[in-house]
């Protein structure tokens, strides 16, 4: 049984039972029980049935903290819906079977719909906002904000505005709850998704995924006619705002097999065996729309340097866990530069540049790894056209040296910070590029070294 209640208790009992005077259409509890060890179950969800948040059990003993019922995103004052509490027929809840309280912004009120243990005919009372406002003692913006605080002030077990411990006096003299489920409003939630031709980055298919506010699964994609996924593994997808980033899924044209005819009896003539057009990490193909790669992508033993801050990770599938080596963003002249060694993807089939740290003197010089291949991160060391007005500047802290010849050798001059020069041509050099000056000498087109233009 309850031990003798303090002048606490019995203040809170007092305007409790004011307050909940509408709810239980003039019934009395019929004796105080013993709450101590009683135990229920929280559930929450939407008003479609989706779960958003997993369930939890309380156990009342004195001190207990009532359990909090927010869901991110699910603003209580705009969103709370209705509360149901449910008792059983023991008697650790000596009045109700269960009880309801449900907001109705049209009527500005708050309604309650209760059910008894006994054979009494279920009450429905309401309470206005004015009148709620003044009993419980605080200001409400909304009747959602009224039910919530009202539940705030009874402390039945859950809160959603402040941590109130479980009043046991107030549960014992009328029921305790042995389930409460709290609704909140549905909130729709969706995410674009992209199929992507990776040849030509070109769109070729759209479609949507959309759920509750904060629900987790798995997208399946299904290639459009023609195409075929470059990576067939379901893809994971989070609905953690209203609105969330675009999902992209990576395509790739199906290959048309040419027809071979058959050879006469006549012919010598051996048939070929199509070249499989789809990349292939383990080759050296150029990038040229027939690996699989986008055009853009640098081929095996090319030089690119990093734009903007980047990672380098210990695996395609890019996590905080497997970040081997940060690079922040640079001056143009700084920037840190890696050699190409291959190729991979990630679970979801975005392209990764696996590489060699190539910055002599860093701490990770020669370290690999993979990075991102997206253009607005990582672009090509070395120029591949012309200047517009056939010149370059000299941007280099050290200056550059000029040669003789295209693989750099026998210098013949050396051209300091800020040098305009005129180039006659471009020229490549294996898999870099150089610039052959109106002289005849050749400088590197390195884009740490030189820039194009006038600087």
């Amino acid at each position: 049984m309850i031990k003798r209640l303090n002048k606490f208790s019995l203040m809170v009992l007092a305007v409790g039972a004011v307050l909940l005077a509408f709810l239980v259409s003039g019934s009395n509890a019929q004796a105080n029980v013993d709450p101590i060890g009683a135990k229920a179950t929280i559930n929450i969800i939407d008003t479609q049935g989706n779960v958003l948040k997993e369930a939890q059990t309380i156990t009342y003993n004195t001190g207990v903290k009532n359990v909090n019922v927010t869901v991110p995103g699910y603003p209580v004052a705009d969103t709370l819906n209705n509360v149901v509490l449910q008792y059983d027929n023991s008697d650790l809840s000596p009045v109700y079977k269960s009880r309801k309280f449900t907001v109705n912004e049209k009527d500005q009120t708050v309604d309650a719909y209760q059910t008894y243990i006994d054979n009494r005919v279920p009450t429905t009372n309401s309470e206005s906002k004015k009148d709620l406002q003044k009993k419980l003692g605080v200001t409400i913006t909304s009747m959602s904000d009224g039910l919530a605080k009202f539940f705030d002030f009874m402390r039945y077990g859950i809160t959603f505005y402040r941590s109130n411990a479980v009043s046991l006096s107030y549960l014992a003299s009328g029921g305790v709850p042995t389930s409460f489920t709290v609704v909140y409003d549905y909130q729709e939630a969706t995410i674009p998704v992209e199929y992507v031709n990776d040849n030509n980055g070109s769109l070729i298919k759209t479609d949507t995924i959309k759920g509750f506010l904060g629900e987790k699964g798995a997208y399946t994609p299904v290639a459009p006619s023609g195409y075929q996924l470059v990576t067939n593994s379901p893809v994971r997808y989070d609905l953690s705002s209203k609105a969330n980033a675009k999902m992209t899924i990576h395509l790739v044209p199906i290959p048309v097999t040419p027809v071979t005819p058959t050879p006469t009896p006549t012919s010598t003539q051996t048939p070929t065996t199509p070249t499989n057009p789809y990349w292939n990490p383990t080759t050296n193909k150029p990038a040229d729309g027939k690996t699989g790669l986008p055009e853009y992508a640098n081929v095996k033993k090319t030089a690119v340097y990093a734009v903007k801050s980047i990672y380098m990770y210990s695996s395609p599938n890019f996590t905080k866990h497997n970040r081997v080596a940060k690079y922040n963003k640079q001056k143009r002249v700084n920037r840190p530069m890696f050699i190409v060694t291959g190729y991979a993807r990630s679970n979801t089939g975005t392209l990764r540049y696996k590489v060699r740290d190539a910055n002599q003197g860093s701490r990770n010089y020669g370290k690999t790894g993979y990075i991102t291949a997206r253009r607005a991160y990582v672009l090509n060391l070395y120029y591949r056209s012309m200047p517009k007005n056939n010149k370059i500047t000299v941007i280099a802290k050290g200056g550059v040296n000029a040669y003789k010849t295209t693989s750099l050798t026998g210098k013949t001059a050396h051209y300091k910070k800020g040098t305009r020069l005129h180039v006659k041509k471009l020229v490549k050099h294996n898999l870099t590029t150089r610039y052959q000056l109106t002289n005849g000498r050749y400088v590197s087109a390195n884009k740490t070294l030189v820039i194009q233009g006038n600087y």
